[in-house]
């Protein structure tokens, strides 16, 4: 552990420091930041850190170098972020800085939550979309198995309609006419009427509880 380390400055973070410090020190600093009989890695780092704040100069240049630390940490992709560099136009800009003082937030956290929020947006469009248009496919599966009842109940009413037809041209080719004489009850033909019907409603019935069956096991 080094003794008075600086607490503003990690460890793993002494080579881009010192190279900060090499690059923008005035020459009226060279000396220091230049020195040649030091101690090597961090420990070194450390070192021309308190002999830059003995002298005005130094300290400036350190408090420079704590900015620019704070910004390489904000802009670190580690801390899940990553630099976007793009020109506005002097308008949009000067929009930008007079929305987010309107709203009392620094431009980017403005622009982060304008950013997300169109996107938040956006996402709930998309859902919405899925959900209409799955109901739309719903609609069009329930439409076309209500067809496939019809279709099936009009064929199974025609096949009675058939076999009845086909019994009153047997009937009439073998009473030699279309309306023979009925000595019957009127009354007892009505009820086997009702009965007959009964089988065929019965029949239609059945289909449209299969149906339904079969609808359900879609949901």
């Amino acid at each position: 552990m080094i003794k008075n380390a600086p607490k503003w400055m990690r460890q793993d973070e002494w080579e881009w420091t010192e190279r900060y410090l090499q690059e923008r020190a005035p020459n009226s600093l060279s000396n220091i930041v230049h020195a040649r009989f030091r101690a090597a890695g961090y420990a070194g780092t450390v070192q021309i850190i308190h002999d830059l704040e003995k002298v005005p100069d130094g300290l400036k240049l350190i408090e420079r170098l704590k900015n620019a630390l704070r910004q390489r940490r904000y802009r670190s992709p580690g801390n899940g972020r990553k630099a976007c560099t793009f020109s506005l136009p002097n308008a949009t800009a000067k929009n930008l800085r007079h929305l987010a003082k309107l709203h009392e937030q620094p431009e980017t956290l403005f622009v982060t939550n304008l950013i997300d929020g169109l996107n938040s947006a956006t996402k709930e469009q998309q859902a919405e979309r899925k959900q209409m248009k799955e109901a739309a496919r719903l609609e069009r599966e329930a439409a076309k198995q209500t067809n496939t009842l019809l279709r099936n109940q009009l064929d199974e009413a025609m096949k009675h309609l058939e076999r009845h037809v086909e019994l009153l041209l047997m009937w009439e080719t073998s009473m030699e006419t279309g309306q023979p004489p009925f000595a019957g009850d009127e009354a007892d033909v009505r009820l086997e009427v009702e009965k007959r019907m009964k089988g065929i409603k019965r029949s239609l019935s059945t289909i449209a509880l299969k149906h339904d069956i079969v609808s359900a096991r879609l949901i």
